[in-house]
């Protein structure tokens, strides 16, 4: 076979599998009826609860119609009936989900939260500045020189002169994965 009807080949693959995607679609989409299915929409009369193999060829099934249970073993040489009018068990219902406390202080809180976003960014802003600080070549003079916690402010009008050095990547790199895998 030669590349040309392989490709070929792929080719007409690949459109069928895309149509019946695309019927696929359409039918769950636009909630189409099809032959043999049967409405989800309305109260279901008989339906299988459980169905489970007794060996290869025998199984039990557990069959509900209008709230009444009858047990059915199905096999190869036919089905019987092993009991039947079992009244289905009530239903558990779950309890209802504790319903949260109004809130009391919307102002308190919405200060409570740009106080806090303040400080992050403000935290933010320091981290900023001491990464542009060990980017550059000038040092500080030993007064000026801040400690590693302090906030390093910036003046958005002063003009900076920015250098740049070829970084060493690789020993960056190291530090960065001990830093991560530290934290």
């Amino acid at each position: 076979m030669d590349i040309l009807s392989m490709m070929r080949t792929f080719g007409a693959l690949g459109i069928v599998l895309a149509m019946l995607a695309g019927a696929l679609w359409v039918v769950r989409r636009y909630d189409i009826k099809l032959p043999g299915r049967v409405s989800g929409s309305a109260r279901k009369r008989v339906e299988l609860v459980e169905r489970l193999a007794v060996d290869a060829k025998r199984s039990i099934a557990l069959i509900r119609r209008d709230g009444c249970e009858h047990l059915i073993l199905i096999g190869p040489e036919g089905h019987v009936t092993l009991e039947t009018g079992i009244t289905a068990p009530e239903p558990v219902v779950a309890p209802a989900p504790a319903q949260p406390e109004p809130v009391a202080d919307f102002r308190g809180d919405l200060a409570a939260f740009t106080s806090n976003f303040g400080k992050l960014v403000d935290l933010s802003r320091a981290k900023i500045a001491a990464v542009r600080g060990a980017n550059d070549d000038e040092r500080v003079d030993d007064e000026d020189e801040a400690a590693p916690n302090d906030v390093v402010e910036l003046s958005p009008s002063a003009p900076r002169k920015r250098t740049r050095r070829p970084r060493d990547t690789k020993r960056w790199n190291r530090a960065a994965v001990r830093e991560a895998l530290n934290a």
